[in-house]
């Protein structure tokens, strides 16, 4: 390269009164021909109700990188290799308010709220929709990082949409915000914090969502034929211009410009094996059908209901489909598509809200739910019965299975830069809550998905125990750190330096151990 930057100083120089035009246009090649990196993604992915701790993490004898999945994690073994695993991290909750309110702590609507957001809920409304006094984790990354293309950001480019927001169902036990919405912009100074509050309430229909990503033109720049002839097009000016000094320059000057030559060429086969001719990893999908969903107001034990529609697990009268998982699948393949086409770089889904009003069949999976029939995924509550905990075991295992065909999918798609999606992608699967008979936030389940340029040290079990707080099983005081650590931790890969977050009680320090 030495010999290549002589030349390049001589070569402008030698362009005299055009060199001015030929440093920009050089330098631009240059850059080029070192690689054409592709943007960081984030996408957090969520399922609700937690997951049974002894069949969700590996047993006492596994270690930071020997470890089997058991039967709830085991849908993430062809993965494992791009993941992390953590456990030991508790959801800590706090309210703003001082009269009573926790923040949520142990329910699943404050979890969702805490989770997200890390921060001291405003309060409560009715019975316990908690209302979010912070903006959320991927809305704080979204406005800070450079990398994300955030419109208030220091990004360099900024993406046609900020980020994305989508769930296959937002139907609750109640008509509340709070289980249903991830995603919150920083709240106003309204007196009411119902309406302080800024939640980016999620879309369900994939044809909305579809019509909303791909109504414009697509960016440019995913393509590389025009790159590759436009800078072949520079590289031949350059020759025309040597060519005239050449016709100038004295004999004595021939063996400088022969290198001049020289170099020009080093730098066509570069450009050439850097762009060449690839398919566009960008293009419009098919639209996606419109999914009819149930209506009118719908009630179970207790009294809760919900008065939204929304798409259950499977048609009674035509057993064999399955238009909940459909639907929830096709919602990822349009993140995908999104991610491909640089329309946004961070995204979030959710399969249901935190109380979920989906219906699955009573006899799921092998597992009998005890009331039998059919039944909401939230309701039955309160039991542990041994039926009861089988069915949402089940349905867990189904979430897990689901979602790691949608990250596999990213993991074998193209990138720009040639790499995985998923080389260039951080996915952060998560719950509310750890378990769903009593709400435990003890030892949520958590998982973390990334490729090679993400820096994240994959096939890696990452079990916490110097935190100050308790863990959910074998009478341990202490050991757990609050879950807000692994968010401090999660920030430097997006080039944001996260100190602090929340309460002084809701983190203790960036998680080490996640990222080499």
């Amino acid at each position: 390269m030495s010999s290549y930057k002589l030349a390049r100083r001589s070569f402008l120089r030698g362009c005299g009164g055009s060199a001015a035009l030929m440093l920009p246009l050089l330098r631009s090649m240059e850059a080029r021909a070192q690689g054409m990196p592709a943007p960081r993604r984030l996408l957090i992915l969520h399922h609700c109700q937690g997951s049974p701790i002894d069949l969700w993490r590996p047993a006492a004898s596994a270690t930071t990188a020997t470890f089997t999945l058991p039967a709830n994690s085991a849908p993430f073994a062809p993965l494992q290799s791009k993941m992390v695993m953590i456990d030991g991290l508790n959801l800590v909750t706090a309210s703003l308010q001082t009269t009573g309110i926790d923040g949520g702590q142990n329910t699943s609507e404050g979890g969702m709220v805490a989770l997200m957001t890390g921060a001291p809920t405003l309060g409560k409304v009715g019975q316990q929709d908690h209302c979010a006094g912070g903006p959320s984790i991927d809305q704080i990354l979204l406005d800070r990082s450079p990398l994300l293309g955030g419109a208030l950001s220091p990004s360099p480019t900024k993406t046609p949409f900020g980020s994305l927001q989508l769930a296959a169902d937002v139907r609750s036990a109640r008509d509340e915000v709070a289980p249903r919405v991830m995603s919150y912009r920083s709240p106003t100074g309204n007196a009411d914090i119902s309406k302080a509050r800024q939640p980016l309430s999620p879309e369900t229909q994939p044809l909305a969502a579809f019509n909303q990503l791909f109504a414009g033109p697509l960016p440019p720049g995913t393509d590389t034929s025009a790159a590759l002839a436009r800078e072949l097009s520079v590289l031949d000016f350059m020759r025309g211009d040597l060519k005239r000094l050449r016709a100038l320059a004295p004999a004595s000057e021939k063996d400088r410009i022969d290198v001049h030559a020289s170099a020009i060429q080093d730098l066509e086969a570069s450009i050439r094996q850097t762009l060449a001719p690839r398919p566009s990893v960008c293009a419009t999908p098919a639209p996606p059908a419109m999914f009819p969903t149930t209506t009118g107001k719908q009630t179970g034990p207790g009294g809760d209901y919900t008065t939204l529609s929304g798409v259950d697990y499977y048609d009674p009268a035509a057993p064999d489909s399955h238009p909940h998982q459909v639907l929830g699948q096709t919602h990822l393949a349009l993140i995908k598509a999104a991610f491909l086409c640089d329309l946004t770089r961070v995204a979030t889904f959710s399969w249901s809200s935190a109380t979920s009003w989906v219906v699955f069949p009573a006899t799921f999976d092998g597992a009998t739910l005890f009331s039998g029939g059919s039944s909401p995924h939230y309701p039955p509550l309160g039991s542990n019965d041994a039926g009861a905990v089988a069915w949402w075991t089940a349905i867990d295992r189904f979430y897990a299975q689901q979602s790691s065909l949608a990250i596999q999918d990213l993991a074998a798609a193209t990138d720009l830069d040639g790499n995985r999606l998923l080389d260039n992608t951080i996915v952060v699967y998560v719950s509310e809550v750890s378990r769903r008979w009593d709400h435990d936030q003890r030892n949520m389940p958590l998982l973390v998905f990334g490729g090679k340029n993400t820096g994240l040290k994959g096939g890696t079990f990452l079990k916490i125990s110097d935190g100050p707080l308790p863990a959910q099983t074998g009478n341990v005081a202490t050991g757990n750190r609050p879950f807000n650590d692994f968010w401090l931790a999660l920030a430097p890969a997006f080039g944001v330096d996260l100190r602090t977050l929340g309460a002084a009680k809701q983190f203790t320090g960036p998680l080490p151990g996640l990222f080499v």
